[in-house]
């Protein structure tokens, strides 16, 4: 998570503001909060936040009382269902998910007391019903796949013929960002390669790749965008 960055009385530029463990007079000098993505906040701590001004500020998450601890999975994670069974911590915890989170097996038991997703959670089909039983609020998103071992792509690439010329078997590709894939790649590779796809965001090809893509995507929270390459490449 970032560094919290206060410049004077303006806190500002952060993907994740944590106040999790602050006091309302820890904020009595803040007079701005702004260009943040999202803030947790204990519920102590709502009446001090709602006197401070905030600009560009995109979702606020209100975490309840309680005696156990408050654990944070903020980034980029592949983690398997038994995460949620808390073995080693309370009843009393609470978990709240942050980041783009893959969850690679079914969730047996729930050992938090709330589940809070406030970013992308990515599970198999197969977790769904564990998962919709474990979570108690739900902010941000969640996608199912299907296949046994996906590959989690996070923020921008392109991908060309020779990305796929490295794959055996067929890959299953969840997409959070923005991606291309490049005039080389065909349909007749991308069945060949392919399993599924997820795309929580957004995602460029060829405007002959579009009806496969479309296909193959199990899950699709954002767009799938035809690009003419042709046209891209006659200009200066």
């Amino acid at each position: 998570m970032e560094e919290l960055q206060v410049n004077g009385t303006t806190i500002e530029n952060m993907g994740v503001l944590d106040l999790i463990e602050m006091k309302p007079e820890d904020l009595g000098a803040v007079s701005l909060i702004q260009n943040v993505g999202l803030i947790l906040a204990p519920e102590s701590l709502v009446g001090a936040l709602m006197k401070i001004p905030q600009k560009n500020v995109g979702l606020t998450v209100t975490l309840p009382s309680t005696t156990g601890k408050i654990k944070l999975l903020s980034g980029q994670f592949t983690v398997n269902g038994e995460v949620f069974a808390n073995r080693l911590g309370s009843p009393e915890d609470i978990l709240v998910v942050t980041g783009q989170i893959i969850i690679t097996s079914t969730i047996e038991t729930v050992g938090f007391k709330e589940v809070i997703v406030a970013g992308q959670l990515i599970a198999p089909k197969k977790a769904e019903s564990g998962l919709v039983a474990a979570v108690t609020r739900m902010t941000g998103q969640v996608a199912y796949y299907t296949a046994e071992t996906p590959r989690l792509f996070v923020g921008e690439d392109t991908f060309s013929k020779a990305f796929f010329d490295f794959i055996d078997d067929k890959l299953a590709m969840v997409f959070v960002g923005s991606f291309e894939f490049e005039s080389d790649v065909d349909a007749a590779l991308l069945k060949q390669k392919v399993s599924e796809i997820v795309v929580i965001g957004e995602l460029k090809a060829p405007k002959e790749l579009i009806p496969i893509l479309q296909y193959l995507a199990s899950v699709k929270l954002g767009s799938i965008i035809g690009i003419d390459h042709a046209v891209i490449q006659s200009q200066p």
